[in-house]
């Protein structure tokens, strides 16, 4: 497991943008390769406040520190490029897209990471997403249910993670 941070904060502040409401103070945290950490408080704490700040969400304004993500500073970056670059937040209720398979969800994501001009392997794309079904434990006609539609709950975080 390599020593350097995946995800290092050091003494960020934000607000909510056009607003005099400071919400993070100073933040502090380093994350490495296989780690997990979890974040807790009390409402109104600054959990969701910080998660939306590392995505770049519009509604939040930094006003001091920095966020490396895989070395790199984070908060240079546009949303999009931050989803790109594998940063991904999990919503505590996930939508149902009624209609559209997980297969095709996860290859319309995939193909949206690939280099423009550059058309992604269904081959390949197959072959990886069958494995990491595995990993999960996930039967392979999960594959081609309807993203969320009728999922239980760890089918839902399971979905999310794969």
């Amino acid at each position: 497991m390599s020593d350097s941070p995946i995800l290092k904060i050091t003494g960020l502040q934000a607000k909510v943008a056009e607003e005099d409401l400071d919400i993070l103070r100073g933040v502090d945290l380093e994350i490495r390769p296989g780690e997990i950490h979890a974040i807790m408080g009390p409402n109104g704490s600054g959990k969701s406040t910080l998660a939306k700040v590392l995505m770049g969400h519009p509604g939040y304004e930094v006003t001091g520190g920095e966020v490396l993500y895989q070395g790199e500073p984070l908060l240079e970056l546009e949303p999009d490029e931050r989803a790109r670059a594998g940063l991904f937040l999990a919503f505590q209720y996930p939508v149902d897209i009624p209609g559209v398979s997980i297969a095709n969800f996860l290859r319309a994501a995939k193909q949206a990471r690939m280099p423009e001009g550059e058309d992604l392997d269904l081959f390949d794309f197959q072959d990886d997403m069958i494995a990491r079904m595995e990993l999960l434990e996930m039967d392979q006609s999960f594959a081609e249910r309807s993203v969320n539609d009728g999922f239980s709950g760890g089918e839902k975080k399971r979905n999310e993670i794969l």
